[in-house]
């Protein structure tokens, strides 16, 4: 899967990885976990965006496949 963000970022590989790398790329180097990456995902898109994204896992790889999903279908992001 490739993806491409509104900003024109780019990432690829599963959906996991491909949050990996959204996560590397933050410039706030205290989010740690996928969880908290996808929780200021959330945060971020409701107060920026005014856009609700619902996410919902158990584990990253989870998470990672509800998060990529989402900001698809919101148009956030569009597969390339």
């Amino acid at each position: 899967m490739r993806i491409e963000l509104r900003d024109g970022e780019k990432f690829s590989g599963s959906p996991l990885k491909i949050v990996t790398q959204m996560k590397g790329s933050t410039m706030f180097s205290d989010v740690k976990t996928i969880r908290e990456y996808v929780d200021m995902v959330l945060r971020n898109a409701k107060m920026v965006e005014n856009v609700e994204l619902t996410v919902k896992g158990n584990t990253d790889e989870e998470l990672a496949r509800s998060l990529v999903s989402e900001l698809i279908e919101r148009g956030l992001a569009r597969e390339v």
